[in-house]
């Protein structure tokens, strides 16, 4: 198969005449789809949708060489990449209509429009910060002391601590809301309710407590209850809590995850499916 290196000049040449092809072909797709009506749009998106999932498609079944590449190996880079250059996309055109929503209510003071100034004032603020920081750790602009100390003083002295205060409300809100589930209103409610108050307990400093403080369970197992594994000590060994709630979350909770995880797996296949060949109508 013919090959060109990229790390030479003609290489250079012939990535670039490959995508400004790809950039013209795409610009003229724009002019076309607000000339078509919108059966024809969704026809074309439908098009273009399942010839770019087919690529990664054959490339991963189709036969591979001693190298481990095939026909279509040199093409799954380059289309990966353009992963990142949609999200730069979406980030900018997320990141331009923050901004234009909370302008307009600046402009037109409406309610809570101070609010407004704060989150634009800390956007740009934090935004020049984690810029000028970026490219001084590359070594493209020095590291002055503003620098160091204003960076320190948003991120360390007040983006963080805000993280932890924001989890540990919603910490709060979690165990608040699993109060109202956990209403013991059948066995199978009772049992989730037990198993949930024994592993809270058990992971925290209280079960340590209770376990080798309060009831003087022993903390190790020795020898000679391995030897004697049904002696009352051993026994108490593995009514610890600590233990318990470790059994429920390594035993009990971690294959239930995995049949889950197994489950949703299968579900995004299926939906990935649906979207490549445009079955999912609410996407088109």
């Amino acid at each position: 198969m013919w090959q060109i290196e990229t790390g030479t000049t003609a290489g250079k040449i012939y990535v670039t005449l490959i995508v400004l092809a790809f950039l013209a072909l795409f610009m003229g797709l724009i002019p076309v789809m607000q000339v078509l009506p919108p059966r024809g749009r969704r026809a074309l998106i439908a098009l273009v949708t399942f010839f770019a999932g087919l690529v990664f498609a054959a490339e991963f079944f189709l036969p591979v060489n001693k190298e481990g590449e095939n026909l279509l190996s040199p093409a799954i880079e380059p289309a990966q990449n353009t992963l990142q250059i949609i999200g730069a996309m979406a980030l900018a055109l997320g990141t331009y209509g923050l901004i234009r929503l909370h302008l307009r209510n600046i402009v037109q003071q409406r309610s809570q429009w101070g609010y407004s100034v704060v989150l634009i004032v800390a956007f740009l603020t934090m935004g020049f910060f984690s810029v000028w920081n970026t490219l001084a750790e590359k070594g493209e602009l020095p590291k002055t002391t503003v620098l160091e100390r204003g960076f320190g003083l948003l991120f360390d002295n007040m983006l963080v601590p805000l993280e932890s205060a924001m989890f540990s409300l919603i910490a709060f809100y979690i165990f608040s809301a699993a109060y109202r589930a956990f209403r013991i209103r059948s066995i199978e409610a009772s049992i989730l309710m037990f198993t949930a108050m024994v592993v809270m307990i058990g992971i925290v400093s209280l079960g340590n407590i209770i376990s080798y403080q309060w009831l003087g369970l022993p903390l190790e197992q020795t020898a000679e209850m391995e030897k004697n594994p049904f002696s009352l000590r051993n026994i108490g060994y593995n009514l610890a809590l600590p233990r318990i709630a470790y059994w429920i979350l390594q035993a009990l909770n971690a294959p239930v995850q995995r049949a889950i995880e197994f489950g949703v797996g299968i579900a995004g296949l299926a939906m990935a499916i649906r979207l490549w060949l445009s079955l999912e109508r609410g996407i088109t």
